[in-house]
């Protein structure tokens, strides 16, 4: 066992808590909390739904401020024969997001369109396990039974096991609409992406409780690393007399002592070795990263619009980013933490395709598609030799009432296509099903608030593991307030 490598993938389990691919946030309005079903707006939230789509705005400033909270979970439930009791233990990791704002801008004048907005496009969350994760354990619950079948009778352990990690990727975006005609209008931008990662983990105060009169040891729970340092330093000395004693019999003659006193010696040596080896799996061990890096995407955009029917198409190409470390603390005894290290952690293209039809004056319709081409990026760690893409399917509706009030709602299916050796109890990507609903309120001709609920349902994922099975969860669920200005 290499105590380090419970580390190894320590950079995983800050991935996003929002809606979207691996590593993007789709939800970018409370617009689209009440009704996912976004890639065809020609609303306030348009410059990042379906940016094309604002060449078909009204002439002037169409502003959207929003802010959203999160809570979300994420827990492996193990069963593995190393944990007391049953044999079952759950390990949980939260992470809460006060607020998540975004900002999105158009200015519209004739059939020219700018836009651009400011958002959390990737991350957005801090995971916090107190209790580590089973991977981490597990490397601790299995020394007990290696050592007593080194003779070492071994029965319980403890052990103070945490990891925290926290992920953002603030963007910008800013480009151009043209409405070609009176149907079809297009864009051409950017944006431009600054991510951050932050990870500590932290593995100390290891206790097991060997028993062996002749090394002093009663059962009771001892110090691990500092009982077995001196076990070993105990053991190197009685290896040094007994070297030193068949040194003294073989220059009197005795071969035959002399043998035995070396053989002895060598046996003790390597008993002070394994201890040695113990002593330093089992050692305090502390990891202190910050990784950042940049990339800008160009973006592309297609809108249609006829009568009560309205459509949108919009590509994002390949963000190449390349983190490099900040390292305070890297005790795990791995290069790829080392400070200075830089590695990619690319956003892959995408495709979004949407529609929306009014089926009355106060009544719509909307279906959406995503598409991220997962296997395109260069991931960390490799992980897009493990993932074919992901695919998103919207659907939503909307219904205006009382002249000013507008109620709505949606529904969309997220499906990963990850094989087992991507997810891991520090990468939990489950496929899902979010539902959204919400209101807006028009206060004004200028002013409309929004509101609205998310909740994610996330179906469990089962994988054996060399210590046992483990059962991923996930929940999630949110809300925001908002509010459209135009103007």
């Amino acid at each position: 066992m290499k105590a380090h490598k419970i580390f190894v993938i320590t950079g995983a389990i800050a991935a996003n808590v929002m809606a979207g691919g691996l590593n993007t946030n789709t939800n970018q309005s409370i617009a689209y909390q009440r009704n996912v079903a976004r890639y065809a707006t020609t609303e306030n939230d348009a410059p990042y739904f379906n940016p094309a789509g604002t060449a078909f705005m009204k002439d002037g400033w169409h502003l959207s401020l929003n802010s959203q909270a999160f809570w979300q979970s994420r827990s492996t439930v193990t069963e593995s024969p190393l944990f007391d009791g049953d044999g079952e233990k759950k390990f949980e990791g939260k992470a809460q997001i006060p607020a998540m704002p975004s900002i999105l801008a158009t200015w519209h004048r004739g059939k020219l369109a700018i836009s651009g907005y400011f958002g959390i496009l990737g991350g957005g969350g801090k995971l916090n396990y107190t209790k580590g994760i089973p991977s981490f354990e597990a490397a601790i619950a299995q020394i007990p039974g290696l050592l007593s079948q080194s003779g070492l009778e071994t029965s319980a352990y403890d052990v103070d096991l945490s990891l925290k990690g926290a992920s953002y990727v603030y963007g910008i975006g800013l480009g151009a609409a043209y409405q070609i005609n009176d149907m079809f209008s297009a864009y051409l931008g950017a944006k431009f992406c600054y991510a951050t990662n932050h990870y500590e983990g932290k593995l100390k105060n290891v206790q097991l409780n060997p028993k062996n009169a002749q090394l002093g040891l009663n059962g009771d729970m001892v110090k691990a690393a500092a009982t077995f340092n001196a076990i070993s330093d105990g053991l190197a000395e009685k290896a040094e007399q007994a070297a030193g004693a068949a040194k003294q019999y073989a220059a009197a003659g005795d071969m035959q002592t002399a043998a035995q006193y070396e053989a002895q010696a060598k046996e003790l040596t390597i008993k002070s070795k394994t201890f040695e080896s113990v002593a330093e799996q089992v050692s305090d061990r502390e990891l202190d990263v910050t990784q950042t890096g940049w990339g800008i995407t160009p973006i592309a955009g297609i809108a249609f619009k006829y009568k009560r029917l309205t459509a949108g198409i919009k590509l994002e190409y390949n963000t190449s980013i390349e983190m490099e470390n900040d390292t305070k603390v890297n005790e795990v005894g791995l290069s790829n933490f080392d400070d200075g290290v830089k590695a990619h952690s690319d956003i892959p293209a995408s495709v979004y395709m949407g529609v929306t039809y009014a089926v009355l004056d106060n009544f719509r319709v909307s279906a959406g598609y995503g598409h991220w081409f997962d296997w395109y990026a260069d991931l960390p760690g490799n992980q897009e030799e493990h993932a074919d893409g992901t695919d998103e399917y919207l659907a939503g509706m909307e219904f205006d009432f009382l002249s000013r009030w507008t109620v709505s709602g949606g529904v969309q299916y997220s499906r990963y296509h990850l094989d087992d050796d991507y997810l891991s109890d520090m990468n939990i990507m489950l496929d899902n099903v979010t539902l959204g609903g919400g209101f807006a309120f028009r206060a004004t001709d200028w002013v409309k608030f929004n509101v609205g609920y998310f909740h994610t349902i996330y179906q469990d994922w089962t994988e054996k593991e060399s210590y046992g099975k483990n059962t991923y969860k996930r929940t999630s669920r949110g809300i925001g307030i908002g509010a459209d200005l135009d103007f």
